[in-house]
């Protein structure tokens, strides 16, 4: 097996079973609304890794480096998202009695819009899956390479929606743990807004 592959299944499962935006969204929405609609965040979150794995296929990088206010601005719209869903995930006093009805399609989009503008895939599919595919590569490598990066996402995320229950029951009696995603949320959207100004030129 090529080096350079079994580096690539390393990134993977690093990058796949790292906590990030996508992953507590699936918890929250699994532990909150029950199993199916936590597989349908998770169903979301995926489709939004496979529409980057076109994109990629297509160029999106060299876009980007021709239009960086393109890139700035899926950032931006990444980090306010992520700080409304921190307001809206923030625990309440009496919360449970008025937890708002989200549809399956709403829970799928969510988790879509969630992964389109999280800097994590981002990252990945602009920088670092570029140097795991070797230079004159036929397309089907790239698209290959972005399916098990998926199919990774789809284990980790459903494995997360299905024993979100069996989390929940450890966690019951720790009330802190309900401030754990939308401070995570928080903590995402400052470092990618704080990382773009620093990386804007004076």
């Amino acid at each position: 097996m090529d080096s350079l592959f079994v580096y690539f299944l390393i990134a993977v499962f690093v990058i796949n079973v790292t906590p990030g935006p996508a992953m507590m969204f699936v918890l929250q929405q699994s532990q909150r609304n029950g199993v199916r609609m936590g597989l349908l965040a998770a169903l979301g979150i995926e489709v939004g890794v496979f529409i980057y794995v076109i994109l990629t296929v297509f160029g999106i990088s060299a876009i980007f480096e021709l239009y960086p206010g393109i890139y700035n601005g899926i950032q931006i719209c990444g980090a306010i998202y992520l700080l409304y869903l921190a307001y809206q995930s923030w625990p309440r006093k009496g919360a449970n009695l008025s937890i708002p009805q989200i549809s399956g399609y709403g829970v799928f989009v969510r988790g879509l819009f969630i992964n389109l503008t999280n800097p994590k895939i981002v990252l990945f599919f602009l920088s670092l899956l570029p140097q795991f595919v070797p230079a004159g590569s036929p397309t089907e490598t790239f698209i290959l390479y972005g399916i098990i990066f998926n199919i990774g996402g789809v284990l980790v995320n459903g494995a997360v929606a299905i024993l979100s229950g069996f989390v929940a029951r450890l966690l019951e009696e720790s009330k802190w743990y309900n401030y754990v995603p939308p401070i995570l949320f928080i903590v995402i959207s400052i470092y990618s807004i704080t990382n773009r100004l620093t990386r804007t030129p004076a």
